[in-house]
């Protein structure tokens, strides 16, 4: 004769080790937010800076709560000089947030470092003996998150565009 066990979704789910988690259940939502701006003249350069940094909010769609999640994440911005000629940088800002718990469906935001931007432009009737451009803008050009457990897994990621995976390196 066979025992037949019947048992709660409750049970169930309490038998699912918390690091089963699929790479799809952490969710990562960057947005840009603007912290300072400055404006200045110098000589015939204008030039305009602004502090940026990004407010991230992470979900989590799993049934447990998720511990210990840490959000690592690398942001991609050109820096142009004003007077360069050719291809202009790359350069990273790279970090990471520990979310102590995480649970259903409940948002956790934090904010990333900042960076500075600049816009810079020559007066007009000036220009660059060498034919490089009267103006350079300093931007954003991808950014990648990455979210682990506990165990160092991966269970979660966000990239914006989706090539910077492939053009760019990731960095912890």
């Amino acid at each position: 004769m066979k025992k037949v066990f019947i048992l709660s979704a409750a049970a169930v789910l309490a038998l699912i080790p918390a690091t089963s988690l699929a790479i799809d259940e952490i969710h990562i939502l960057p947005s840009p937010v603007k912290l300072d701006a400055s404006r200045n003249t110098k000589g015939n350069t204008n030039v305009e800076s602004k502090d940026i940094a990004y407010s991230v909010k992470v979900t989590s769609s799993s049934f447990k709560e998720v511990t210990d999640v840490t959000v690592k994440y690398n942001i991609f911005y050109q820096v142009t000089e004003l007077g360069q000629k050719g291809d202009a940088e790359i350069k990273r800002c790279s970090g990471s947030h520990t979310i102590p718990s995480l649970l259903t469906n409940k948002a956790v935001e934090f904010e990333t470092d900042p960076i500075k931007l600049e816009k810079a432009s020559l007066d007009a009737g000036w220009y660059f003996a060498n034919g490089a451009s009267a103006r350079s803008r300093d931007k954003v050009v991808g950014v990648w998150f990455k979210a682990f457990d506990s165990t160092g897994k991966q269970i979660g990621e966000y990239t914006n565009p989706s090539s910077v995976s492939t053009k760019q390196k990731w960095k912890d």
